[in-house]
């Protein structure tokens, strides 16, 4: 599977997020493509619309967002482009050359503001980046483990429960129903002992739970915090994840390539059991 790979220069690294349109010259808009992927024909430049875009950064340090050609226009020596951003992706650090590398992009290419077609499937690239920038799991103690997730939480399922604030109560009731099935489960507004760092405490529940549950309701990939602890669930390869469609809202982003699981805030708890069980 191909993608578009449309690198420019900014040193704030910003520019993709101000504004939606883009003008490039002509003789940069088939650099560095994989060879035989594309021509200067202005039919095979329409049909790049069909193909998802990476929007990076000369150099290093920046990151790169995911999203997708909406119109291109050419005129005299530049081509037009229209384009929107999928801010159901996280942006994507890439830090140095060999990040750059596994998106298809190496030396001089790093440099240059250019347009490229790579034969790479740009998502499987996204979640092994995702692996690879995870950090390693901390060596705790059974009493830390204890103080946030319960008694005897070593030996259990940790069930972090992903949610929007306006569904805290929802959540709440679901975390409720895991305990009476022996797991233990946390809702950040629930579990976060009083006078504590909370930012702390979160990145503690991240960084030790062993199934991840996103609740899946209107607005859940529109709020900032559910998508972080969703990349965060995504760039752990020992967190099973579970994905629960509460109202008509599908999954988006990574999280749209998992089957997610359709229920209700009455049944949630029951269902989520159901599938930890058969993990």
């Amino acid at each position: 599977m191909m993608y578009n790979l449309l690198v420019r220069h900014d040193p704030y690294y910003g520019a993709w997020n101000r504004r939606n349109t883009y003008v490039i010259e002509k003789k940069r808009a088939f650099e560095s493509s994989d060879e035989g992927k594309a021509t200067s024909d202005y039919k095979d430049l329409q049909r790049r619309k069909e193909l998802p875009c990476l929007f990076a950064y000369e150099q290093f340090g920046g990151t790169g967002q995911v999203g997708y050609i909406r119109s291109i226009r050419t005129q005299g020596k530049d081509v037009h482009l229209e384009y929107q951003l999928d801010t159901s992706f996280p942006p994507l650090p890439i830090p140095d050359e060999r990040t750059y590398g596994r998106f298809g992009c190496e030396g001089f290419e790093c440099f240059r503001t250019h347009w490229a077609v790579k034969d790479l499937d740009l998502f499987k690239v996204i979640a092994r980046e995702l692996l690879t920038q995870r950090r390693d799991l901390p060596d705790v103690s059974n009493s830390k483990l204890d103080e946030l997730w319960g008694e005897g939480s070593r030996n259990c399922c940790r069930v972090f429960l992903s949610h929007r604030v306006e569904d805290r109560a929802g959540a709440s009731d679901i975390a409720n129903g895991l305990k009476e099935h022996g797991h233990r489960a946390f809702v950040a507004h629930d579990d976060i002992p009083p006078a504590t760092e909370w930012r702390d405490q979160l990145l503690f529940a991240l960084s030790t739970m062993t199934h991840f549950v996103g609740l899946v309701g209107d607005g859940f990939h529109q709020n900032s915090w559910t998508e972080q602890e969703t990349g965060y669930a995504f760039a752990r390869n020992d967190v099973k994840r579970i994905f629960v469609k509460l109202t008509g809202a599908d999954p988006m982003g990574l999280a749209g390539f998992e089957q997610a699981a359709v229920s209700n805030w009455e049944n949630a708890a029951h269902d989520i059991c159901s599938l930890i069980d058969k993990f």
